[in-house]
């Protein structure tokens, strides 16, 4: 049985490790590899074959960290130091020893867009059948649907990733999670079990990151011939254009596999909304969501019954359930019975999606969109270019420009969508199109979603577009 482990438990734990100073009867609250988490009760991990620059250690220091656990010995460092040589191995024996329990089922979810809401869906699937769930993605953490706090990563860190999904006491928690490429790439499941994974799609994003296409699918790859367990089922959306390739993976493992958006679960609409699974139909009534809305929702209906919840049951909540912040986030403009639309959609295929989400063949909705800086550069042409065939109006703006030059960003987007206009400030950019709204129209405003800040140079300012939005209309 798991017990609270101490500092001083340490020197039994790692019999092999070398100490320096004194290791004290305190609880251990935390184990991180990040410096700007800790405190006096947080135990720092420092891997000298990362090139970890002393300064962040300083800084940790003044926050008042007593103890790290470290490869090499620092010198002229005033705090408890833990030496060892394996430091991978050493860490992941103190982690089994303070959270030896594992959730009941684990689940996580990649794919090129809409994974934060096919892990919104499954969880709120949960909470309505009364299943404990931990939750982590782009929004936060979250337990039984309640945040505790942000989180920077799609993918939080290996270490953070352990210590929320697992326990010290025997649970039946489901741990769901969003599963990025750079988390894939960079190991941050290892050692972690997962039982359930899935996929809601493919397209353009992260070639700053993985160079070409090829090696972007591969490291989503890696959650189905690396992390997920041996016995465990895999989601998988027929609709991808490398089904069968990932089909053909899954299979050489002998995993279970659910196909959603054909065979075993899929919507249907002629009359009536017909959902499908596993060969049998259910009439859906006062489901208003949108296509994308509905494959997002067929990935979490599959997860669902992959962790054993009733048909009946998952059917029950489907009316009940609502998006995530800032996807499809709607306000209704009332004034001029039209909508606003705050949405995530930061890819070229995410842009089509929505944009044409609220498209049919004498309408076009207008567009407020901006890219980030010092991200993939190569998708702006693809962006602006969709922005050109598929919105009424166009008014270009900055995303989170980081410390790229902003003018110059713009520039690219209206090379490639001539008829958008330029409107550097986003408040500015909001306001103008909500103005130029005319009646029973529509205006999205694509890019940020949920963020409630703008990246200028090296600083976070407090901005929401939804907020922005909703107040200018008050």
């Amino acid at each position: 049985m798991n017990q609270t482990m101490l500092f001083s438990d340490i020197k039994k734990k790692l019999v092999d490790a070398n100490i320096f100073g004194k290791l004290k009867k305190k609880k251990i609250k935390i184990i991180t590899d990040h410096s700007e988490e800790v405190n006096s009760s947080a135990l720092l991990v420092i891997n000298n074959n990362r090139k970890y620059k002393k300064v962040y250690l300083k800084k940790a220091i003044n926050k008042g960290l007593e103890a790290i656990i470290t490869n090499n010995y620092f010198k002229n460092i005033k705090i408890t130091q833990i030496v060892v040589k394996d430091l991978d191995k050493e860490i992941l024996k103190l982690l089994n020893s303070r959270q030896s329990f594992n959730p009941k089922k684990s689940i996580a979810i990649t794919g090129t867009n809409g994974k934060t809401s096919a892990t919104w869906y499954l969880a709120q699937i949960c909470k309505y059948n009364k299943i404990p769930t931990k939750l982590t993605g782009t929004l936060g953490f979250y337990k039984n649907n309640k945040k505790l706090k942000n989180t920077f990563l799609t993918t939080p860190s290996n270490l953070e990733l352990y210590q929320f999904a697992n326990s010290n006491i025997k649970n039946n928690d489901i741990f769901i999670s969003e599963a990025s490429s750079h988390g894939l790439h960079q190991g941050r499941y290892n050692n972690l079990n997962i039982d359930i994974a899935a996929i809601t799609n493919l397209s353009h994003d992260h070639f700053d990151y993985h160079k070409t296409f090829r090696s972007y699918v591969e490291s989503k790859m890696l959650l189905f011939t690396k992390v997920l367990n041996k016995n465990g089922t895999a989601v998988v959306n027929s609709r991808l254009k490398n089904y069968k390739y990932f089909v053909s993976k899954i299979k050489s493992r002998n995993l279970k596999l659910i196909t959603f958006g054909a065979k075993d679960v899929y919507f249907t609409q002629t009359k009536l909304l017909t959902l499908n699974i596993l060969g049998k139909k259910y009439f859906i009534k006062d489901l208003k969501f949108n296509n994308i809305q509905k494959e997002n929702l067929e990935c979490a209906i599959a997860c669902a019954l992959a962790i054993k919840i009733k048909i009946n049951n998952i059917i029950k909540t489907l009316v009940k359930l609502k998006s995530a912040p800032g996807r499809f986030e709607e306000i209704i403009y009332k004034k001029k019975s039209s909508k606003i639309i705050i949405d995530y959609a930061h890819t070229p295929d995410a842009m089509e999606n929505v944009l044409k989400s609220y498209t049919n063949k004498s309408f076009k909705p207008s567009l407020v969109f901006g890219c980030g800086g010092e991200r993939d550069k190569s998708k702006r042409k693809k962006m602006s270019v969709i922005a050109n065939k598929y919105a009424k109006k166009v008014y270009l703006t900055d995303d989170n420009p980081r410390n790229e030059n902003a003018d110059l960003i713009r520039k690219t987007l209206k090379k490639y969508c001539q008829k958008a206009r330029e409107i550097s400030n986003r408040r500015l950019a909001i306001q103008t199109a909500i103005l130029e709204m005319h009646q029973k129209d529509i205006l999205i405003i694509a890019g940020k979603g949920h963020e409630k800040y703008q990246i200028i140079k090296n600083k976070n300012y407090l901005f929401d577009d939804f907020k922005v939005a909703k107040d200018f209309i008050k």
